[in-house]
């Protein structure tokens, strides 16, 4: 909520609040618009009853013509004056989203000021209606009462007239509720609702999709209906008092029809666009954002306008960019210790972590003498220091199909085939451990530029059967090797410390690595834990022949 309110915050001090005045110029069109309809009917009409007495076509004359054209645009003027009160009540009913737009230019927040601005703009085009549609009901039926009333028009027309011009007003009604809802949807929703949300809201009007086209339709089709109908039928109560031909008779029916055509085909053509436009534009926001997503961006997002099903599907739409957000960091992430290829794996669930034997190479690798650059040098520069040792050793880790399991303080684990198998598995291993040696060598040429001293590990290598899997608590998991095999790695990672040498390997590894790496037999020595003396080798490189290959 706080965070909703600082965006609206920024726009204001950016003059970036739209103004409110458009609603009111809204009302204002949309009851011109009912105006210039009735005007247009009431001048279309066949037969003369404005002065309710029984006169032929042929008997009016310039002088009647233009009395009647008086009485009408008297009446258009009357109509007019609705606007006021219909100009009051929007104020009225706009002062809690005017109250929280002072408090954004202020750059004050208020929380109960802004939830009660939002279920107003929620509600708004929903308010209008009825209100609208009560001024076209009441006014025409307070005036035409009152022409009535001063011998203007008899009780039928002005019951007819009247009937005409709530028909009209249910259009106009329409016509400014689409249009309130369009131009709140594109000015004031994203400043009040800029993380969507709208159907969140309880106690708050909600208009389906469907019922809002039933509606639509219906009134659409029943109002040009309904005028119609009136109008007919107020021309056969006047043929009783008439003399008029046949032809003169449906000439102006004809010409009413036509007129009455024309404005309907123009004023719901209108409505109708509204209508499509609050259903389209919406739809195009998800579907231009689905298609980022498709070409590989989750940076879009849809501008959730509305509580329908349409809003529902956008908000939805949006929490599925940022579950994939957060699936895409987490494989981000879960790269920096495997390979993208093992990463894929593991996500795609093609790789069991429930726990499975393996045959495996495991890799411990471990700084020497490093506790002594840690007591005489600043901690912030030790984790520099270290951070780039990691670096350098992942990438090689990495680089020929590994993976890094921890890091224990100084101390690496690493594993080659699993979870992904790895064809051959010691190989990579053995290529690693060479790879690692030689970065940190260019590492150490750093540290000296640097004035640092520079560093020295020993790394072990051991091939056997592991158990592998997710390990540990239900709130906490790893994917963790078991097994006598990695104890060996470990220990022998120890023993490089205590034979002098940068590698060494369990007689396991050496079989399996074949010809085209060096390997030096060293002196069988004891390993702790186990029985008898175990024999090690030291890896120091690889043939020339098999290095050429590989370069």
């Amino acid at each position: 909520m706080a965070m909703q309110t600082k965006m609206g915050g920024n726009a204001a001090s950016d003059g970036a609040l739209p103004s409110l005045r458009g609603i009111y110029y809204i009302g204002l069109a949309a009851t011109a618009i009912g105006i210039a309809i009735i005007i247009l009917l009431n001048m279309a009409t066949p037969l003369e009853y404005v002065h309710g007495h029984a006169a032929g076509l042929d008997q009016i004359d310039a002088a009647h013509a233009s009395k009647r054209l008086r009485g009408i645009f008297n009446l258009a003027f009357l109509l007019l004056l609705s606007c006021l009160p219909l100009l009051y009540i929007i104020r009225r009913f706009l002062s809690p989203i005017s109250e929280y737009f002072e408090l954004l230019k202020a750059e004050r927040e208020s929380e109960n000021v802004l939830d009660k601005a939002r279920r107003r703009l929620i509600n708004l085009p929903f308010i209008l209606v009825p209100v609208n549609l009560g001024l076209w009901i009441v006014l025409p039926a307070a005036l035409f009462f009152t022409a009535h009333a001063t011998g203007q028009l008899d009780s039928r027309t002005a019951v007819i007239l009247a009937v005409r011009a709530i028909m009209v007003g249910i259009i106009s009604a329409g016509i400014m509720s689409l249009w309130v809802e369009a131009y709140t949807r594109r000015r004031l929703v994203p400043i009040l609702f800029p993380l969507g949300r709208l159907a969140e809201f309880k106690d708050v009007a909600r208009y389906s999709i469907s019922k809002r086209m039933r509606l639509h339709y219906r009134l659409g089709s029943l109002a040009p209906m309904a005028i119609l109908v009136v109008t007919l039928l107020t021309l056969q109560w006047q043929l009783d008092s008439v003399s008029i031909s046949a032809k003169e008779y449906g000439s102006g029916i004809l010409t009413f029809c036509l007129v009455l055509f024309f404005v309907f085909f123009v004023t719901l053509s209108f409505l109708n666009k509204l209508i499509a436009r609050s259903i389209v534009r919406p739809l195009e926001s998800i579907l231009a954002a689905v298609t980022e997503i498709k070409e590989g961006s989750l940076q879009a997002r849809v501008n959730v306008v509305s509580n329908d099903e349409i809003g529902v599907l956008g908000d939805a739409t949006n929490d599925m960019i940022q579950g994939l957000r957060e699936r895409e960091l987490l494989k981000d992430t879960f790269g920096k210790y495997i390979t993208p290829q093992i990463r894929d794996e593991i996500l795609s669930g093609r790789i069991p972590l429930d726990g499975e034997v393996k045959q495996v190479t495991v890799l411990f690798a471990d700084l020497r003498d490093f506790t002594p650059l840690v007591a005489s040098t600043q901690p912030q520069e030790v984790v520099r220091i270290i951070n780039g040792y990691f670096e350098e050793m992942s990438k090689a880790i990495h680089g020929n199909g590994g993976l890094v399991l921890q890091f224990i303080g100084d101390e690496i684990e690493a594993v080659f085939g699993a979870p992904l198998e790895i064809e051959n598995h010691p190989a990579a291993a053995a290529r690693a451990a060479l790879e690692m040696y030689e970065r940190l060598d260019r590492y150490n040429s750093r540290l000296r530029e640097q004035g640092w001293t520079p560093l020295r590990h020993g790394i072990g290598l051991h091939t056997g059967e592991v158990l592998v899997g997710n390990i540990g608590s239900s709130e906490r998991l790893s994917y963790a090797l078991v097994g006598d095999t990695v104890n060996l790695a470990s220990r022998l990672q120890g023993v490089s410390k205590e034979l002098g040498r940068d590698i060494i390997i369990s007689a396991a590894t050496r079989n399996a690595l074949g010809e085209e790496f060096v390997c030096e037999a060293l002196e069988t020595v004891p390993i702790k834990g186990w029985a008898g003396l175990v024999e090690v080798f030291a890896l120091s490189g690889m043939m020339d022949s098999h290095r050429r290959g590989a370069g």
